[in-house]
């Protein structure tokens, strides 16, 4: 029987890393004060300052650390075409894009805390878009580990398509912004269940980066030790 030994070592932030952490978070925290103190009736929430780094940072650490196994061209189309349908997917029912609007053209929104602002709205005919930075960056992230995970999906391409969709961290945050839509009916409900639905969708994305991230190490770390 194989056994695999983890080392939690590489896991360890380097000098480097923490010294380049340090620096975000404080000059985050600096846009957070500069926000509360310079805008007239800003939000003081901690949790609403606060969440939308947490999606920005978390998905700068997937950037920096996930790398794809180099696979063939096909594996990688297969995985590109799979990973813009997801990406297209989420974001329809998560609201980043949608079909038809007011006409209004583009504009800039600027008066919002921090990870909120700017935020891009353009309204068009038969396409309008809200481009809020911690959305697209948290969206951005889970389709980038969707195109890993099938990358890296050991088993032939066709075991990657039905990994992917019996994958429950591909899944959760599609459910969770579908919810997010019918709990919002009504423009009383919505605005009750807005503030839950930052802190649910946080929670999901976590587990979903999470999840994603486990596959990719089991398929990339795991199963090439346990090769060798």
């Amino acid at each position: 029987m194989s056994t695999t030994a983890f080392d939690l070592g590489e896991y360890a932030p380097d000098a480097r890393s923490l010294v380049t952490w340090a620096a975000i978070l404080n000059a985050e925290l600096l846009l957070i004060f500069g926000y509360v103190l310079l805008t007239p009736r800003p939000a003081t929430d901690p949790f609403l300052l606060t969440f939308p780094f947490i999606w920005l940072n978390v998905a700068a650490l997937v950037f920096l650390r996930v790398r794809p196994a180099p696979v063939d061209r096909r594996r990688t189309a297969l995985a590109t075409a799979l990973a813009v349908g997801y990406a297209l997917v989420l974001g329809y029912v998560g609201g980043v894009f949608g079909t038809g609007g007011q006409g209004t053209g583009l504009r800039l929104v600027t008066q919002a805390p921090p990870g909120f602002a700017p935020t891009v709205v353009f309204s068009g005919a038969t396409l309008s878009a809200v481009l809020i930075p911690w959305k697209v960056a948290g969206y951005l992230a889970l389709t980038y580990l969707v195109f890993v995970t099938v990358v890296d999906a050991s088993g032939g391409a066709l075991g990657g398509v039905l990994g992917l969709f019996s994958c429950v961290s591909c899944v959760l945050p599609v459910v969770a912004s579908l919810l997010g839509g019918f709990a919002g009916v009504g423009a009383t409900l919505y605005q009750a269940a807005l503030y839950q639905s930052y802190g649910v969708s946080t929670a999901v994305f976590l587990v979903s980066v999470g999840l994603l991230y486990g596959v990719h190490r089991f398929d990339v770390t795991v199963v090439s030790r346990l090769r060798s």
